[in-house]
């Protein structure tokens, strides 16, 4: 009897096979989509895990504020002495220009040199891991070699070995392969994703960047590894108490992991992205059951005399269920079948991006069995649960009314009879279609609701990307403005703005109009939150370029700041409203310390980074640096480009960068 409910079963398959594969292939797309990725979602946090013990990264991070520089060896004497440090190691840490020679030509990018203690198969702290090439060796401390930080090599197809240049030294530099560092798993900078496009990370020997920035003997960051259960608060304390009472005149920003932008985005991406993964999977699983649900419908209605019969001859309805439910098996282990397979690629896809797109040390793909075990007892479980219902009801009528047919079956149920009374345009032909739907409501919504599912994730897909896209649009416009060439050349110190540095940039037949100006790091508390932002001192009277009030208006020398309209919403204040900037403020010994001012919102501009913050110049005063500047902003000559400008400021003195505002 069950090898003939199963031909039963087959022969019904075969009928309509269509819709079978058609479900089953819904099914394995939610399935195989869901297994596969949630997979990555475990394979990424166990490589960020691996990768991050293996690399040994800092737990607090402390760099000397402006141009401070101390004698090596000094700050991780310091913290040696703080209870509860595990291990200690200092860096010199400087910005330059990098020209580095690409498949398609000279590239100019803004650089980042990272002089790390490489002695003892070192740095003890932060690792720098060669993915590609070699390491640097022992006898080439204090030479010009180095190593290139992995996601810019590979973003500009850079071979393993080759010659770098770095502003301000005549002479290349050698670079012996790619590298690795867990600040730049992710190049994350000013808020910006896939910074390695413009930012070029050069590790060396902290002997070697102490001779290229003419710093020996020095250095200017510490990273710093706490012993597990110890009390973070209290070694800060530590710490700037202990630097404090050697160096008075030095100021110090301590800093966690959890405060780097790269770590937070590798840390926290996966659990967001799964919660992507888990709605589409779950729109995916609702298709299937209401496709499924609508089939066995019309299944079991089109065998509603057959099963009229079979009860009429006394077969007990849970014989007569067997065969639609065997359909509902067979689909279901299709369905599984091909999720499996739907599964295997798409993990097998991912983890080829995920090597690609994140530089990590250490990748761990094992199989995730509990994932598939699960998704595929969903899977099984959900086309036989939606043949269930209608095979319930087709068993719960009476034996004459299932033989009954043609005319004879019409119960003229659904919406029919309230639609028959209502006045519709047409002659009977033009009604048929609509009369045809709202006869079977049920079917008509099922049918509705399988084909929303696909809608569904159509909308949002297309919806993220236009929002995104649009964003970036709007970005774009505010910050170029009428000058979409405009670029900034960023200063290695503070100089006067009257000084041979500043004026030789203004004044460089490469540019056609430069403005000096000032831009310093703040943290704005406001009623919600605190913010870090990028406060710019610039000419509210520019020519070249002044942010959009949308709300305000900005005021010549009035003392307040201008806000992203993003910022400003989260700080939870408005035009009229005052903000605590915590900043630095110069001593009269030429040092940084900390102050906090009450600072009031003159204006919000429209650009959707909330870093993005303005002040008048004329307003520098408050950090102690009127009359100063670090950045020069300006527009290239006439029939000059980026890379002409790049190329004329190069080497000139007190440059570290030059990025055009398009670039990033």
């Amino acid at each position: 009897m069950l090898a003939l409910r199963i031909r039963w079963a087959l022969r019904d398959v075969r009928a309509r096979w269509i819709q079978v594969a058609g479900i089953a292939f819904m099914l394995a797309i939610g399935t195989g989509l869901f297994a596969g990725l949630s997979s990555v979602t475990q394979w990424r946090i166990a490589s960020n895990d691996a990768s991050l013990e293996l690399t040994n990264m800092y737990d607090v991070r402390g760099r000397l504020g402006g141009d401070g520089l101390l004698p090596r060896g000094s700050l991780a004497a310091i913290a040696q002495g703080v209870e509860g440090v595990e291990a200690a190691a200092e860096r010199l840490i400087f910005q330059t220009q990098v020209e580095v020679v690409g498949p398609d030509g000279s590239i100019f990018v803004p650089g980042r040199v990272v002089g790390v203690d490489l002695s003892d198969g070192g740095p003890a702290v932060n690792g720098v891991v060669p993915v590609a090439g070699r390491g640097i060796e022992e006898a080439e401390f204090g030479e010009p070699v180095a190593l290139l930080e992995r996601n810019f090599g590979v973003f500009y197809n850079l071979p393993e070995q080759g010659d770098i240049w770095l502003g301000g030294s005549g002479e290349p530099a050698r670079y012996v392969g790619h590298a690795v560092s867990p600040e730049y798993f992710l190049v994350v900078e000013e808020g910006s994703f896939f910074g390695q496009a413009n930012l070029a990370v050069v590790f060396t020997s902290l002997e070697t960047a102490q001779k290229l920035s003419g710093s020996d003997g020095r250095v200017n960051d510490l990273v710093l590894t706490v012993n597990p259960g110890a009390d973070v608060d209290a070694v800060e304390t530590a710490l700037l108490h202990g630097i404090m009472a050697r160096h008075p005149d030095t100021h110090v920003n301590l800093t966690r992991k959890e405060d780097n932008a790269s770590y937070l985005a590798l840390t926290r991406d996966p659990e967001g992205d799964q919660q992507v993964y888990n709605v589409l999977a779950v729109i995916l699983f609702a298709g299937s059951a209401f496709a499924a649900l609508n089939f066995a419908a019309r299944m079991v209605e089109a065998q509603r005399r057959e099963i009229g019969a079979l009860m009429a001859l006394g077969v007990p309805p849970a014989s007569i269920a067997m065969r639609p439910l065997l359909v509902g098996v067979q689909i279901a282990v299709l369905g599984v079948v091909f999720g499996i397979g739907v599964g295997l690629l798409i993990s097998e896809l991912m983890s080829g991006v995920l090597e690609t797109f994140v530089a990590l040390p250490v990748f761990l793909t094992p199989f995730q069995t509990g994932i598939f075990v699960r998704v595929v007892g969903i899977g099984f479980v959900l086309p036989i649960a939606a043949v269930l219902w209608p095979v319930y009801r087709a068993t719960r009528v009476k034996p004459v009314e299932a033989i009954k047919t043609g005319h004879l079956a019409a119960r003229g149920g659904g919406l029919a009879p309230i639609i028959s009374r209502l006045p519709m345009p047409g002659g009977s032909l033009a009604r048929m279609p609509i009369r045809n739907l709202v006869r079977a409501p049920r079917r008509t919504l099922l049918t509705l609701l399988a084909l929303m599912t696909v809608l569904a994730i159509l909308v949002s897909v297309v919806g993220l990307r236009d929002s995104f896209l649009y964003t970036l649009e709007q970005g774009d416009k505010e910050l170029l403005g009428d000058e979409p060439d405009r670029l900034s050349v960023r200063l290695d110190s503070f100089y006067p703005a009257d000084s041979p540095v500043v004026s030789g940039v203004a004044g460089s037949q490469a540019l056609r109009a430069a403005e000096h100006g000032l831009i310093i790091s703040g943290t704005a508390g406001g009623l919600r939150e605190a913010l870090d932002l990028s406060v710019q001192f610039m000419d509210f009277e520019s020519n070249l370029w002044r942010p959009t009030a949308v709300d305000g208006a900005l005021a010549v020398g009035e003392p307040g700041i201008v806000l992203a309209d993003k910022a400003a919403s989260d700080l939870g204040v408005g035009v009229g409203d005052t903000v605590k900037l915590t900043h630095p403020m110069r001593t009269a010994a030429g040092s940084f310390g900390i102050q906090t001012s009450d600072i009031p919102v003159i204006a919000i501009h429209p650009h959707p980074l909330r870093f993005n913050a303005y002040m008048d110049i004329d307003q520098a005063g408050m950090a102690g640096l009127e009359g100063q500047a670090n950045v020069v902003t300006a527009a290239p000559a006439e029939g000059k480009n980026l890379n002409d400008v790049k190329r004329a400021m190069f080497r000139a003195p007190g440059v570290a960068t030059v990025q055009g505002l398009s670039e990033s």
